[in-house]
């Protein structure tokens, strides 16, 4: 595996971007406020970044970063699928000649298939901070498959990368945020370190590659419209699981009849939108118990249940012990 930056935080310029991006892929070629990027010195960035060859055509990247000044970052891109998720803080649009901006939403996979040479750019502003996890995929990735990849997820990822161009905002996944989070932070160093990013790197692509293919699934079965409808129907939930939207309200705000909207709630997630609202607080309350320390009545509080009786039974259904007996609890 290669590593083109350390693994501790630090401060980098617009220079040591564009070495390690040549470093990791020749083709890519980077300008800064139209400077040769190689030329721009001084400090630029800090904080951590990850850029890993995990595999041939491979790569794991990410940052958390604070930009030290303002500029614009010009980069041409060679053949290569990219995906990131946007973890946290702003992040400004990417702008592609020819095509309109593209907008990383909050914790929602952003696809990216440049399937020729393009080139680019995007600004950085002083004081801005964010947090990014993803990879990038090459054709030598997918040459280990044979002549032919199976008509799965791969293949739509493989599709990307075929495509002159394409982009696509997935739906927000809470695995597949668990997996980014680990490539930026994780317990191991060395040689273990280096495993742990190549075998965490391949998780994301193939949750990726599951995720893409049920979402065109799911895109095919009741219409993109209906499903884009009840995509952000469960996001305007998530965004608030202890006090969300009634389910009229939020037809309302996405713009279709109730009946609608809980039919295809159902379709996409199993589930009615009152059986979702619970079991995503639940879920959220499990994750709470595990790594806080806040007390029991307080986290059944937090995620929307008026009582801690009323929580603590709620939590024996769905996961058989109550939330007294989760790990790590005393």
């Amino acid at each position: 595996m290669r590593a083109i930056y350390p693994s501790s935080e630090s401060q980098f310029s617009i220079a040591d971007i564009a070495r390690g991006s040549a470093a990791l892929a020749p083709s890519v070629k980077v300008r800064a406020n139209s400077q040769v990027a190689e030329d721009v010195q001084g400090p630029a960035i800090s904080g951590f970044l990850l850029a890993n060859e995990v595999q041939p055509g491979l790569f794991a990247t990410g940052h958390r970063a604070t930009y030290l000044d303002d500029f614009n970052v010009e980069i041409e891109v060679g053949s290569s699928l990219v995906c990131g998720i946007l973890l946290g803080g702003e992040a400004e649009p990417v702008y592609v000649s020819g095509q309109k901006p593209i907008y990383y939403v909050t914790e929602r996979p952003l696809l990216i298939g440049f399937g020729k040479p393009v080139r680019s750019s995007g600004c950085r502003k002083a004081g801005q901070e964010n947090a990014f996890a993803g990879f990038t995929l090459q054709e030598q990735f997918f040459e280990r498959l044979g002549p032919h990849v199976d008509n799965d997820g791969l293949s739509r990822l493989y599709d990307f990368l075929n495509a002159d161009f394409s982009s696509l905002v997935l739906p927000r996944s809470a695995k597949l945020l668990d997996i980014a989070q680990n490539n930026l932070s994780h317990p191991y160093e060395g040689r273990l370190g280096e495993l742990f990013i190549e075998a965490n790197t391949l998780a994301f692509v193939i949750e990726t590659a599951r995720l893409l293919e049920e979402t065109e699934r799911l895109s095919t079965l009741i219409g993109r419209k209906h499903y884009d409808h009840v995509m952000q129907a469960r996001d305007m939930i998530d965004a608030n699981l202890a006090d969300p939207p009634k389910s009229l309200d939020l037809a309302r705000q996405v713009g279709v009849c109730l009946t609608t909207l809980q039919t295809n709630f159902k379709a996409v997630f199993g589930v009615s939108i009152f059986a979702y609202v619970r079991k995503q607080r639940l879920e959220l309350s499990r994750a709470m118990l595990r790594n806080t320390d806040i007390p029991v009545a307080e986290i059944g509080y937090r995620v929307g249940f008026s009582n801690a009786a009323a929580f603590t039974a709620a939590y024996r259904r769905e996961f058989g012990v109550p939330p007294t007996k989760e790990a790590g609890r005393r």
